[in-house]
């Protein structure tokens, strides 16, 4: 992956690093942005190539030219935009996935739906994956770099997305999987070994009450169905004959509040399939496992 790099000059310069940073620590907590301190050093870091073991035990002289992009990232920061669309990527899983502005950034919690299919494909003939809403493609292109037998479909209605997404699997060398533009709502049936979604789950009426940083600056497809959270469940649980091989499985994350309930009754009303409840690191209920009954 290509790294926008600022080299520290050799030439004498009176502005040490270390001042510069500080100054914008106070700036950032005035403001009340939320982690200052590690978003500070994660865009040094980046930038200057400085990492955060090296940033506080050595002197370091900045010259005007890395000032300068460090106050427009700084600036940015300053107006509470994600620091990963500042720095352009996300860490996930393995690997490092491109998200400029305009991206869903993939959260650390979704990288369970990762370890479930983990769990329970392990030395198994190629299989075929649909990943519905692929964003930066970071759910899919884990799975195919993992499975390199398996064939991978990840399909979004977003055309940066799908161009975000390319470039991840192009920049990671994944070659087994096949990003394109698609609304689930209006797929063609096919079915899948194995379906994997984080979906937008959020109701509408929830949007404004969110952190700026998240309804500012994620992809509002990204975070809601403009509904009230459950139209992609509902279409999952209703069509999973037209989308899941018999003895295939479906993944998908589920959000702390309400809707869960709703999804996990929507599943218990239906006769022919049952499900699996995975909870996260702070045991909430995170990821559903639904199958056919045997």
């Amino acid at each position: 992956m290509q790294r926008t790099t600022l080299r520290l000059i050799d030439m004498p310069s009176n502005y040490l690093l270390i001042d510069f940073l500080n100054k914008k620590l106070v700036d950032l907590k005035k403001k009340q942005i939320d982690e200052y301190k590690q978003k500070s050093e994660m865009i040094i870091d980046d930038l200057l190539e400085i990492p955060k073991a090296e940033l506080y035990t050595n002197d370091f002289f900045i010259s005007d030219k890395q000032v300068q992009n460090l106050e427009a990232a700084f600036s940015l920061l300053l107006e509470d935009m994600p620091v990963q669309h500042i720095i352009g990527k996300t860490y996930f899983y393995q690997d490092c996935f491109l998200t400029p502005p305009g991206i869903f950034i993939p959260r650390p919690e979704t990288e369970l739906l990762i370890d479930c299919i983990k769990n329970d494909f392990k030395d198994e003939p190629p299989k075929t994956v649909l990943d519905i809403g692929c964003g930066s493609g970071c759910i899919g292109i884990s799975i195919a770099n993992l499975y390199k037998s398996f064939k991978v479909t990840g399909i979004d209605i977003s055309d940066k997305a799908i161009e975000v997404a390319t470039k991840n699997a192009i920049s990671l060398k994944v070659s087994n999987i096949n990003i394109i533009k698609q609304d689930i709502f209006n797929m063609k049936p096919k079915k899948f070994d194995i379906i994997v979604s984080n979906p937008p789950y959020l109701d509408i009426n929830e949007i404004p009450l969110l952190d700026s940083a998240v309804k500012n600056h994620d992809p509002l497809n990204a975070l809601s169905d403009k509904e009230d959270g459950l139209k992609f469940y509902k279409y999952f649980i209703n069509n999973l004959f037209d989308l899941l091989k018999i003895d295939g499985a479906m993944y998908f994350e589920i959000p702390k509040s309400q809707i869960t309930n709703q999804i996990i009754d929507m599943i218990s009303n239906n006769s022919n399939i049952e499900s699996i409840i995975f909870k996260d690191l702070e045991r909430n209920k995170r990821v559903i496992k639904v199958f056919f009954r045997k």
